[in-house]
């Protein structure tokens, strides 16, 4: 494990990085580098993971609150960490909603372990992608590459992971029977 410092240190590089729109193909890993264990310098929540149904009710809440239509965000969130409150990505994105640190923070998260803080966090920043680009696979590749990579190519970034994101989560959608234009 690496030193405390280091991670700070790395996840301050993240946060300069998505600012100055750099390193898109680093932001967001596949759903398969989720890591299913919480680092030890956290107080997030430990295994069993619950799975997707331990949180509808927080899910709906979550999105009502920010205006997110909820079969969305679940699409989101089962793509994002398949239910698991405990997920971590290898470059440190946390909980059901996968958010970054220095996303976390400029949403006014505080403890991103805690699932209904994350879940009103990544609510709040997918409603501010779907404002910002007004159409559901380009709020979904911000979601995913950043809002940066999202302007820089006009529309879903040529990234094969944010491509096969955008597809999974519009799939979960379209599946539950989300009305997507």
């Amino acid at each position: 494990m690496r030193p405390q410092g280091l991670d700070q240190v790395l996840s301050r590089i993240r946060d300069l990085e998505d600012r100055l729109g750099l390193q898109e193909s680093r932001r967001r890993p596949a759903a398969s580098s989720f890591v299913a264990s919480v680092p030890s310098d956290t107080t997030g929540p430990a295994a069993p993971k619950p799975g997707l149904g331990a949180f509808r009710q927080a899910m709906a809440e979550a999105a009502r609150r920010q205006g997110v239509d909820v079969k969305l965000l679940e699409a989101v969130v089962e793509t994002e960490s398949g239910g698991d409150p405990s997920a971590v990505s290898s470059k440190g994105a946390m909980g059901l909603m996968q958010l970054m640190p220095g996303t976390a923070r400029a949403l006014g998260v505080e403890r991103p372990w805690e699932p209904v803080q994350n879940l009103e966090g990544g609510a709040r920043y997918l409603r501010e992608q779907l404002q910002a680009f007004g159409g559901i696979e380009q709020a979904l590749a911000a979601y995913n590459a950043g809002p940066g990579a999202v302007r820089r190519h006009g529309g879903v970034p040529p990234y094969p992971e944010t491509q096969r994101y955008v597809t999974k989560v519009m799939e979960r959608y379209r599946a539950s029977g989300g009305q997507a234009p």
